[in-house]
């Protein structure tokens, strides 16, 4: 998932699967009618708590859940809706949504999903099997060209449909009113977190009649409703929905996300009073975040990996010496320690070290040897002037210029020149390919698991491979693992890390922590974030009013 601020990206899927926990063990879950929800009342009971929050966000680059692919919009989407199954952050294992219980066939290719009654939409509208089945074709209808269609490749009919053969997905049936049964082209274990992406959850008639209108007040499930539009470049506001079956029933009664096109000048607002919680700090305040707002800003490890990608469509970065090159020529602990105050953690490796697959050193050409690396980029031709590219306002100005400028020095380039546009903008340029030199992006895991940590964003074909990147070996390995135990399939995950490290189509810079500031109007001890960089809005509570 992308954000402009960080880097983050959701996944949209394309060849085979998905991302999920490494350690993760899938299995059928009940619903749980015996807890508590988070404000102290019984499941069911209506949200206690109060109050007004604004928080900082940038634009979203559209608001259908069926086409946002990035934080900006898919965090207010996981507010206003909730998906078959939901990710317990505590466990890393799925747990249920608007799905009660499922279970699946010895070999993991045909998974039943209990729907509970009871689920409607906010205009009352009622949720059952035959919805899933609705929006999972309207997604997938390639005359909709919804970004998260490549999600769906691993359900069977996948292929038909795309293809203009077929006009539903034959592996998505409708059983009774109530029991949705799932048939995959080959088994996968991680599908129960899958389906808590926001690509999966459930859409009302309205969203298909007019997408358009649609989008501009989305109707949801989940715990909060539009409270009017989204107004472009300004802000998106929310009302709680009391009448939502989940467990945890939002604190808040209304969140305004403030859509800010400068990071800084969200920082300073809170400064003021003006904006209650920024959830990322830019990278020029790290260092005087605590000084600033003494015990009212926090630092929180995510899953966030920035890297410095190659458009591998371009002739200057084929040869894999000049991506070792540039790789070798970057000192990770200077920038980190001059421009983000020693707050991020040095990259070698792709697959997360948070998760149980992760390794700390396995990169060997992340390595700063400056002179090893100018006569590696010499021997292969490297080039003398380059256009380096990164998402505006969103404080990478710094660290991107400090990278370059390490390039210039160690490696001898003469010119180096900057693209910069705002987020939105800026994916629309990958998508277009029409990016000609390295450029900033990044990957956080919208669930945990290394698979998601490397095949949306490498593997051939992958609509967010934005480097063209292509290898058999890695695309076979990636599939063996999906297709077994997720306790046994971490060394076949390494293999595969193994391959991008050596190839490099990527960059690895660093894993982001991110800091989180808020005024006196926010109790402290309420300020949370998820490994997704996904700071809990539902949780935040209003000292006063």
């Amino acid at each position: 998932m992308n954000r402009e601020t960080t880097t983050r990206q959701f996944w949209r899927r394309g060849a085979v699967a998905v991302t999920a926990s490494a350690a993760l063990v899938l299995s059928a879950c009940g619903n749980g009618d015996d807890g508590a929800d988070a404000n102290g009342g019984e499941n069911g009971d209506q949200a206690t708590g109060g109050g007004t929050v604004s928080v900082y966000n940038c634009e979203p680059q559209n608001l259908m859940p069926s086409n946002s692919s990035e934080v900006c919009g898919s965090w207010v989407l996981e507010q206003l809706f909730t998906g078959l199954t939901q990710v317990d952050y505590d466990t890393f294992e799925a747990e249920p949504g608007v799905a009660s219980s499922w279970d699946s066939n010895e070999d993991q290719t045909v998974w039943t999903f209990e729907i509970d009654e009871g689920w409607t939409f906010h205009n009352g509208d009622e949720i059952n099997a035959q919805t899933f089945v609705d929006t999972f074709n309207w997604t997938v209808d390639p005359e909709n060209a919804q970004q998260n269609n490549d999600f769906y490749d691993v359900f069977v009919g996948y292929e038909d449909m795309v293809e203009g053969d077929a006009e539903e997905l034959e592996g998505v049936r409708a059983v009774d009113d109530y029991t949705l049964e799932l048939e995959l082209n080959e088994p996968f274990s991680p599908l129960p977190l899958m389906l808590s992406y926001t690509g999966f959850y459930p859409m009302p008639e309205a969203a298909f009649e007019d997408p358009q209108a649609f989008e501009s007040s989305p109707i949801g499930n989940g715990r909060y409703q539009m409270d009017g539009e989204w107004e472009n470049d300004v802000q998106i506001a929310v009302e709680r929905y009391d009448e939502w079956p989940g467990e945890d029933p939002g604190v808040p009664q209304r969140i305004e996300w403030q859509i800010y096109s400068d990071i800084d000048t969200a920082y300073l607002d809170v400064q003021a009073g003006n904006l209650d919680v920024l959830d990322t700090v830019p990278p020029n305040r790290l260092g005087t975040m605590e000084s600033d707002f003494g015990d009212n800003q926090a630092l929180f490890e995510t899953s966030s990996f920035t890297y410095m990608g190659f458009p591998l469509y371009q002739d200057e970065f084929q040869d894999v010496d000049v991506r070792h090159a540039l790789s070798m020529a970057i000192d990770r602990e200077e920038i980190i320690d001059n421009i983000f105050d020693g707050a991020q953690v040095p990259a070698r490796n792709i697959i997360p070290p948070m998760l149980p697959s992760g390794r700390e050193d396995a990169c060997e050409h992340c390595d700063f040897d400056p002179e090893a690396a100018a006569d590696l980029y010499e021997e292969a031709g490297g080039p003398s002037e380059l256009t380096v590219y990164f998402n505006s306002g969103a404080g990478h100005e710094d660290w991107v210029e400090a990278v370059s400028n390490q390039w210039q020095q160690h490696l001898g380039i003469e010119d180096v020149t900057f693209q910069s546009l705002e987020f939105a903008q800026y994916l629309d340029l990958h998508d277009e390919q029409s990016v000609t030199g390295p450029f900033r992006l990044g990957w956080v895991l919208s669930y945990p698991s290394p698979q998601y940590a490397m095949e949306p964003i490498y593997t051939t074909g992958q609509s967010s491979n934005y480097t063209s990147f292509s290898n058999d070996d890695f695309d076979s390995l990636i599939a063996e693992a999906n297709a077994t135990d997720p306790e046994d399939a971490d060394a076949l995950y390494q293999e595969a890390e193994d391959i991008l490290l050596e190839e490099m189509p990527v960059i690895p810079m660093w894993f982001q922590s991110m800091g989180v500031v808020h005024t006196d109007r926010i109790d402290h001890d309420s300020v949370t974030m998820d490994p997704r960089t996904f700071l809990r809005v539902e949780q935040l509570e209003v000292t006063d009013e």
